[in-house]
């Protein structure tokens, strides 16, 4: 699990480890942000780190938690 603001940043070299860990171990990353759309933009930390991210500004709103558990 990955907890962030977005308010950081990962070098080349980092990224070349984290995906090439993601290769060797065979895992991809699901990402939600919540409350948070700027954190899911594109370019952001996060949309960098997933391999699939959403984003979610209300659970009470039914048909995004259905998206979510859709692609989970």
């Amino acid at each position: 699990m990955m907890l962030t603001d977005d308010d950081c940043g990962v070098t080349e070299e980092w990224m070349r480890a984290w995906n090439e860990s993601k290769r060797l171990l065979g895992f991809r990353v699901f990402g939600v942000a919540i409350g948070a759309p700027r954190v899911a933009e594109e370019g952001s930390v996060l949309e960098a780190l997933c391999d699939n991210l959403r984003s979610v500004e209300d659970f009470t709103d039914v048909q995004a938690a259905a998206d979510l558990f859709r692609l989970i």
